[in-house]
């Protein structure tokens, strides 16, 4: 298993086309990932679903934790890691 803390810090918070850009990461890769809003207490959702990513609550400012388990979980976390760091919400 593979995990990163990073903050969250799209200014719109995890809004539909960002959900959509990390659901089309994430489904890039055979590992199971997950998205977890620390700062809230959330509980981890499917980075593959973008009715669950939506519906985490996440906002601008809050620690998340991006987890991914399989084959290719580093590249995952690592992928995933770069399009938030980059601001999901930008082409």
């Amino acid at each position: 298993m593979t995990s990163h803390d990073l903050v969250f810090r799209d200014r719109y918070g995890l809004h539909p086309r960002a959900a959509m850009r990390i659901q089309q990461t994430a489904g890039a890769f055979r590992s199971r990932v997950t998205i977890q809003s620390v700062s809230a207490g959330g509980t981890p959702v499917s980075a593959r679903s973008m009715i669950s990513l939506v519906s985490a609550g996440i906002r601008l400012g809050d620690t998340i934790r991006l987890t991914a388990e399989g084959e290719d979980e580093a590249a995952a976390v690592a992928a995933l890691r770069a399009l938030i760091e980059q601001g999901v919400c930008h082409p």
